[in-house]
């Protein structure tokens, strides 16, 4: 543990982990910057806050000289380790940590990190409401909701804390120990970030790596490489298993999910009682109740906990029914792997919606389910032409190219019985905020579709089909009439129908936010008129060079007065290690700085703007 009082703290970021982190770290007497290569406008909620409590930004440009410039850099979680700044930082011997770590240093209550590559949120959703429903005070965050930075104030040691931890916050943890342990699964995913699949799951083994022998390991037996890492790990290991009997932990018998300690054996509940949809989410429940046991999580309690989960937003969610068509929304699954967990819950007539922003796993792995279980897949995002490459032939494939019209698009073309499922095995990143927002707009989109339907103003191609043979049927009778004319008896039975109804035709730089404004008023003042705009190490494609900056740099001055411990002096350094410029990005040469404010006391202003 690294003590932060007086201690300036860079944090990375400024997403939901790096918010929660630079506060916590300022509670904690730490003297906080936070840096984001986005606008100020970006951030324009959250400014009031950050400024009340005398937290430095740097937004919209990441110099390197400020990562030099820190005692600590606490690095959010979507922050690649590879960033250049951080690895001046390194070499400059300047600690960097994740902000999980930063949790952990500060917290009283014993900690449940939940990986794997597929079914982690489900696993900490379900295991919280099981350690609720027994009565313990459970706080549940890290990577599903709120940072776990966020716990250190609310999680006393008489709570329990259940996090959800993806390999980009376990890769670089340090002292990091969770009392229990849970490994879901391995298969193929982030290898856009992460240099190949053995650093992915070496990221993800992390989790173990300061257990000791008081602590709990729970595994996957029916996953070999997680099976593979018992015999290394110091922690005690408890097993459990979809497919076979194992001799300690959790597996499935005869219908019955089966706990078995020692001289114990007891039926925990039934498998009926499970209301998710799919094999993969009856592993999750698994781990959810192994670790819920050596917690000594009450047996009643845990089964009432199961028979009344749902399952959480954007994982298999269902969303409703159109005309005898389902809908499903599993926003989360970002993997290939997710994908293939998410066909194998439906047997037949699923229309997949794929795509997004890639993250370099191999789409082969789908083709074996696509031929009997899967009508069409319509592709979307920036992944489409890979996508479409990979799996040439194996099905139908559609381009739709986003949301708005894979939906209507997919239901035009289904039956009764079938199944429109989001399930996109790639990131969301290339046309949606985050996987969640990803979800939310598939649910609005069938909302309104449902809506049309509903008012006509849409007409669903099932029903004209069925018209449409219903009048060739007619069509038919009538020529046979006619080809008997001479028949009177023939004639008389003859029946004229009305026309078809026609089928109606189918429907066709953000600024500061006043509260914001108002705060940078009170700290930000006229830059000097020969002050430059200063280069910095991200590209023009990541930092667009017409986009307002914020440098709000902390005093010292603006602290009670007391010994503050600086960060080293670096005058002697090596010359090989001095920072580089970077090039001024093209087209700003010479301009002023928008929002720089050059603070030396606490009172700046606003500088005007053109």
């Amino acid at each position: 543990m690294i003590d932060v009082r007086n201690k300036r703290v860079l944090v990375v970021g400024l997403g939901r982990s790096g918010h929660a982190a630079a506060l916590c770290l300022r509670r904690q007497g730490a003297i906080v910057t936070v840096t984001d290569i986005k606008p100020p406008a970006a951030f324009a909620p959250l400014l009031p806050g950050l400024l009340a409590e005398k937290i430095g930004l740097e937004l919209g440009i990441q110099r390197v000289e400020t990562f030099l410039a820190h005692d600590l850099v606490v690095v959010s979680p979507g922050v690649p380790w590879s960033l250049p700044q951080l690895e001046a930082a390194r070499a400059r011997g300047i600690p960097i940590v994740p902000e999980v770590e930063v949790a952990g240093w500060f917290m009283n209550a014993p900690i449940v990190g939940i990986t794997g590559s597929n079914g982690k949120t489900t696993t900490t959703a379900l295991l919280g409401k099981m350690l609720e429903a027994s009565g313990f005070p459970t706080f549940v965050g890290g990577n599903i909701g709120v940072a776990l930075t966020s716990a250190v104030d609310h999680a006393d040691a008489g709570s329990i804390v259940v996090a959800e931890l993806s390999s980009f916050q376990l890769e670089a943890i340090r002292e990091f120990r969770p009392h229990v342990a849970v490994l879901l699964n391995i298969s193929p995913n982030h290898l856009d970030r992460h240099p190949s699949f053995e650093a992915y799951a070496q990221a993800k083994r992390q989790i173990f790596r300061n257990q000791q022998a008081e602590d709990y390991a729970i595994l996957n037996a029916d996953d070999p490489w997680v099976r593979s890492l018992a015999p290394a790990l110091a922690s005690r290991k408890v097993f459990f298993s979809r497919l076979q009997q194992i001799p300690c932990g959790l597996f499935v018998s005869n219908g019955n999910v089966v706990y078995r300690t020692g001289h114990l054996e007891r039926v925990l509940l039934e498998t009926r009682e499970v209301r998710l949809r799919g094999s993969f989410n009856l592993e999750d429940v698994l781990a959810a109740a192994a670790a819920a046991c050596v917690l000594g999580a009450d047996f009643d309690a845990m089964r009432s906990a199961v028979r009344e989960f749902k399952g959480v937003e954007h994982r298999l969610e269902y969303v409703r029914e159109i005309c005898g068509v389902e809908f499903y929304n599993n926003s989360k699954a970002t993997s290939v792997d997710a994908t293939v967990k998410s066909l194998e819950a439906f047997e037949r007539g699923v229309h997949l919606i794929l795509g997004g922003k890639d993250k370099g796993a191999p789409y082969a792995p789908l083709r074996p389910l696509l031929k009997d279980r899967v009508r069409e897949v319509l592709l979307i995002g920036a992944a489409a032409d890979r996508i479409a490459q990979e799996l040439s032939g194996a099905v139908e494939v559609t381009r739709a190219g986003n949301l708005e019209t894979a939906v209507p698009e997919a239901f035009q073309r289904a039956c009764p019985g079938d199944v429109v499922l989001l399930a996109p095995a790639c990131s969301s990143f290339d046309q949606f905020q985050d996987y969640e927002h990803r979800g939310r707009v598939f649910k609005e989109l069938v909302e309104r579709l449902a809506q049309d339907v509903e008012s006509g103003s849409v007409k669903w191609q099932w029903n004209f089909r069925e018209e449409t043979a219903s009048q060739g049927l007619e069509a038919g009778r009538q020529a046979e009439v006619q080809s008997l004319a001479g028949s009177p008896q023939v004639a008389r039975q003859a029946r004229s129908e009305p026309a078809p109804a026609q089928a109606s035709s189918q429907p066709g730089a953000e600024a500061l936010a006043p509260e914001g404004d108002e705060a940078l008023k009170q700290v930000a003042g006229p830059v000097d008129g020969n002050s430059k705009r200063r280069g910095t190490t991200a590209s023009p494609a990541e930092a667009p060079p017409h986009e307002p900056t914020l440098v709000y740099e902390v005093s010292t001055d603006e602290f009670p007065p007391e010994e503050v411990e600086l960060a080293d002096d670096y005058s002697e350094r090596p010359e090989t290690l001095q920072p580089q410029a970077a090039a001024t990005p093209e087209g700003v040469d010479g301009a002023p700085l928008p929002y720089e404010g050059r603070a030396k006391g606490t009172q700046l202003k606003l500088p005007q703007m053109d």
